[in-house]
């Protein structure tokens, strides 16, 4: 056996695969942190004066009983949430407009920090029959509504100047209304985040990723070119990685285009993605309590074959790169379960631009311990025997690990 392939550390693979994950999961939650933290002082700093106090879908919302000055009276409610793009850009034509027009009602509603706003939001959305993506900045004045930052800017003054002593507007009433860009109702949070990471390590732990890298670095390393085989293991990593972000991509845009034309999809695909989660946890305490009977969180025994096949065919760091484009779909039974949770908990909860970073972050952690076995056999920290050895023992224990994780999750989701 070649002397890369030796070692007399087995233990230190698994260690340096456990520090790394601990300091890529402290980093991005620092940054998490931070930008909570920002958003709550914002929040803090907000002083508006009007109060939503009882409102609610059973009863029409307050109306002034006063005489009408003979200035414009209407009277607008605004919902938006602190940190909201759109809503920033919205910011100061509202400020103008009650600076030229002040006897001007507006009442302003804060969705991130209020859960009742949120709801009394959806109420008004499901009053008016709304069948489409749901989002801030949004705002209500008499029959009318505007969703996004440039009918509100484009459309309101005039709307102003058309009803100008416009009462408050109602729920259970009916409404037309003007759509463009909006941000999403709910915002990432640091339990979100929990989430995220959570289920990245999940996929990162799963045994059957690890055991596809050990077959096809099994043929490459017998060939007798370590850095032949180093560059070709890499090029597979990065054919997952690229793969699982592009599905990921495909699943939220599926997400947010069914969300677009059907109001209720949201509430739904988040019920759906709860029990989800928690079949996929029980799958898994399933294959730790009885492994290899029934179902189970693996690639299927009848598709094994064909891809040893596939992965020992691989010569080079080409054909490795694209023999992970194909290996990608044998892996997605079982490192696909925390993905889907992951994008359907994301696709009404963020936008694209925020999307995209937490999906190369979720697939960095996935193909991390990928990526240290490469190293690992190269350097000759550890070898591929030993590191299959160690999968075999403690396939038991990674199930476990992993539906405690998906079990907890599932639960979570109902709760936040």
């Amino acid at each position: 056996m070649k002397k890369y392939l030796l070692t007399k550390k087995p233990r230190t693979t698994l260690s340096l695969i456990t520090l790394i994950i601990t300091l890529t999961f402290l980093l991005f939650l620092s940054i998490i942190l931070t930008q909570t933290a920002t958003i709550q002082t914002a929040a803090a700093q907000t002083t508006d004066t009007t109060q939503t106090e009882n409102l609610n879908s059973q009863t029409t919302l307050p109306q002034d009983t006063l005489s009408p000055p003979a200035s414009p009276t209407s009277c607008i409610y605004y919902f938006y949430g602190n940190g909201c793009q759109y809503c920033e850009k919205v910011k100061p034509v509202l400020n103008d407009l009650q600076s030229r027009y002040p006897n001007l009602e507006l009442h302003k509603f804060e969705i991130y920090h209020d859960k009742e706003n949120s709801k009394l939001l959806n109420n008004f959305l499901d009053s008016y029959d709304y069948q489409g993506q749901r989002g801030i900045p949004a705002l209500f004045i008499a029959d009318k509504y505007f969703l996004g930052d440039k009918p509100i800017i484009e459309n309101l003054e005039k709307e102003l100047l058309d009803n100008p002593d416009a009462v408050c507007p109602k729920i259970n009433g009916q409404g037309t209304g003007i759509t463009g860009n909006t941000s999403p109702m709910t915002r990432l949070t640091f339990t979100s985040f929990i989430a995220i990471a959570g289920a990245a390590i999940v996929d990162s732990i799963n045994p059957c990723a690890i055991a596809v890298l050990l077959i096809l670095l099994t043929s490459l390393f017998l060939i007798g070119k370590p850095k032949k085989a180093l560059s070709s293991g890499l090029a597979f990593t990065l054919s997952i990685f690229l793969m699982y972000f592009l599905i990921g991509l495909g699943l939220i845009t599926l997400f947010k285009g069914i969300s677009s034309v059907w109001s209720y999809a949201a509430r739904i695909l988040r019920i759906f993605i709860g029990f989800f989660a928690i079949g996929i946890g029980l799958a898994n305490l399933k294959d730790f309590f009885w492994y290899g009977k029934g179902f189970t969180t693996e690639i299927p025994l009848k598709w094994r074959p064909i891809l040893k096949r596939m992965l020992h065919k691989v010569t080079s760091p080409k054909g490795a790169f694209i023999i992970g484009i194909f290996v990608t779909a044998f892996e997605l039974p079982c490192t696909g379960g925390p993905y889907f949770f992951v994008t359907g908990f994301l696709a009404n909860q963020v936008s694209y631009a925020a999307i995209i970073p937490i999906l190369l972050f979720y697939n960095f952690i996935f193909v991390l311990p990928l990526l240290i076995l490469n190293f690992a056999f190269f350097f000759g920290l550890t070898t591929i025997e030993k590191t299959e050895r160690w999968r075999q023992r403690n396939i038991r224990l990674l199930h476990l690990i992993a539906g405690m994780i998906m079990l907890g999750l599932g639960i979570m989701v109902f709760f936040v």
